[in-house]
């Protein structure tokens, strides 16, 4: 075998060991995506049991969301399977490792059980991240907690952005928060522009068509007031504004409230 020989030998050697390596490395990741996806899918119909069954053989991984469907088990599972402390754990941990949803709903667990100071502010942290990186329910809960200036400073200004990209997104009820929080801020501030309050207006009728029943009732009882009084001018400024509010309604995209999207207002 001459020089030149054993070089392109060792040289084809060295490419089928890493197209071999890779290609492992790529099974193995599919193997747990699909995993995963399945496992969510129990865990999604309530079929926890199911679902750890199928999470557990993928734990030495160290899977973020392998660890966060594990965590969703054991913290909602039945009495047979639940262990809170233990799910706790691998919720942060995935959390810790950039698992949005884990993130969301480690958040909103400490903020739910009492939280110290600084356990409040941990708790926002990770609601704060699952917001940015765009899941709707964590936008939501960070509009709510700026609105009502619960373990955050009171800021209308952010309560209606955080409100409005959860509601763009399919969150209803944020579409409520997002007309109360430009409401309250007009009450302090004196409105502003008029397409802000527009906006605040086309939330409420958004709100009411889907079901909140606060908005409906602000709806009614302004339309009553408008009635009473007979008030025509008004009126027909009212039907304007639902009639603009449905075209308003079209940038609605109905998202997948626990995942990540770059959609917002």
């Amino acid at each position: 075998m001459t020089r030149q020989t054993a070089i392109i030998w060792m040289w084809g050697l060295v490419l089928i060991a890493g197209a071999v390596g890779g290609g492992y490395a790529w099974w193995r990741q599919q193997d747990v995506a699909q995993a995963y996806e399945a496992g969510r899918a129990l865990a999604d119909s309530q079929k926890w049991e199911e679902a750890l069954a199928l999470a557990q053989p993928y734990a030495g991984r160290d899977d973020p969301r392998i660890n966060g469907l594990l965590a969703d088990a054991y913290i909602n599972g039945p009495d047979s399977i639940q262990d809170i402390d233990k799910g706790l754990i691998l919720r942060r941990r995935a959390a810790e490792a950039g698992d949005m949803r884990a993130a969301y709903f480690m958040g909103r667990w400490i903020l739910k059980h009492e939280p110290t100071e600084a356990q409040a502010k941990e708790a926002v942290v990770f609601l704060q991240e699952a917001a940015d990186c765009g899941m709707p329910m964590a936008n939501y809960l960070m509009g709510a907690l700026y609105s009502k200036g619960e373990y955050v400073k009171r800021n209308y200004p952010l309560s209606i952005r955080y409100s409005e990209r959860a509601a763009f997104a399919g969150v209803y009820k944020a579409a409520s928060n997002a007309a109360i929080a430009y409401g309250r801020y007009y009450q302090e501030t004196n409105p502003a522009a008029e397409e802000r309050e527009k906006a605040m207006l086309y939330w409420i009728f958004i709100a009411s068509k889907n079901g909140l029943t606060d908005a409906k009732d602000v709806l009614d009882e302004f339309l009553k007031e408008v009635n009473e009084n007979e008030q025509g001018e008004i009126l027909k400024m009212f039907k304007d504004l639902e009639r603009e509010s449905i075209e308003f309604s079209k940038r609605i995209k109905n998202l997948d409230g626990l995942s990540c999207s770059k959609l917002g207002s």
